[in-house]
């Protein structure tokens, strides 16, 4: 039977808003309109009969999938290794900054960011190494039929890497908005399928938030 999996992105925070690298370290939660797009998310998808959502725990992943929960009743499984590239010393910081304190890197980051390891950080293959690793370990299961994994923009364009089979250095091709929504559907024989993808139709009235 064909399983389906929701991969989805967290909603806004202020450091998103202000284009800070957030990464694994730091825990933003969501601004008002963060929560209001968590919202818009829910009423989308509250038809679906989700029967297990897994999280990152960090707040920004586990408050979207609180609210998104909402209509479900679940217990929330948070997994620490869905978490979002460790940017290390570059954390906290805008592009300028990064370009101000780290030219040589910053450089590196604008042609070739794949071959990139920022230091007290980790690189794109070791990001994908982390995430795909659970996502099989979730996705392989047996008892759910539609799951939804809330994480964060890093972690899942890795995973569509993953699921494409696509080679890591096209990662930052598979960019996605807030609370954007990837549709993977798991055949029985474990292939994936990427049926949907950086869906933010949800968004429309977002002129409506904060």
């Amino acid at each position: 039977m064909m399983k389906s999996i929701y991969l989805i992105r967290h909603g806004e925070t202020e450091w998103n808003k202000i284009r800070r690298f957030q990464g694994f370290n730091n825990d933003i939660e969501l601004n008002e309109a963060g929560r209001c797009q968590a919202r818009m998310l829910q009423q989308a998808l509250a038809e679906i009969a989700f029967d297990r959502i897994v999280a990152s725990d960090l707040i920004r992943a586990r408050e979207t999938a609180e609210i998104l929960n909402e209509p479900h009743g679940l217990d929330i499984e948070l997994d620490p290794k869905l978490r979002e590239m460790n940017f290390g010393c570059w954390e906290g910081l805008n592009f300028q900054q990064v370009k101000e304190k780290y030219p040589r890197e910053a450089e590196i980051w604008l042609t070739e960011p794949e071959t990139l390891k920022i230091p007290g950080g980790e690189t794109f293959q070791e990001l994908f190494n982390r995430v795909w690793q659970r996502f099989i370990f979730w996705t392989q299961k047996n008892d759910y039929q539609n799951m939804a994994i809330v994480c964060h923009g890093g972690t899942c364009a890795a995973l569509i890497c993953g699921v494409l089979n696509a080679p890591i250095e096209n990662m930052w091709q598979y960019l996605q908005g807030n609370t954007a929504v990837n549709i993977v559907e798991m055949e029985v024989a474990g292939q994936y399928i990427l049926k949907g993808y950086n869906d933010k139709s949800h968004l429309e009235n977002q002129n409506e938030c904060p």
